[in-house]
């Protein structure tokens, strides 16, 4: 899923509740692959919380579309501040495997 750069600079909340699910639904195919990389890396303590994290969203996902805006988008946010940590984290696992 693309957002052009008006749409990435919007609230979840603004999204129309079918975007919001879209949103959603790529988040969670981001944290599938992120799990699997991770584990791939040898990383495998994140992998349960990161599989977890991802039946939540998958559960909640209709409530989360139709909630109110600051349940919404704090719920987005941390997400994506959960997927963007754990590719600092494999990019870093890379790092130093390929220095050592």
């Amino acid at each position: 899923m693309e957002f052009n750069g008006e749409a990435a600079l919007m609230k979840p909340s603004a999204l129309a509740a079918s975007k919001r699910r879209l949103l959603i639904d790529y988040l969670r195919a981001l944290i599938a692959n992120l799990a699997y990389a991770l584990a791939v890396e040898g990383l495998t303590d994140l992998v349960p919380s990161l599989l977890d994290m991802n039946k939540v969203l998958g559960e909640l996902t209709d409530e989360i579309s139709r909630a109110d805006a600051i349940y919404s988008d704090e719920i987005i946010a941390r997400t994506v501040c959960l997927i963007r940590t754990s590719q600092v984290l494999l990019d870093d696992e890379g790092v130093t495997q390929t220095i050592h």
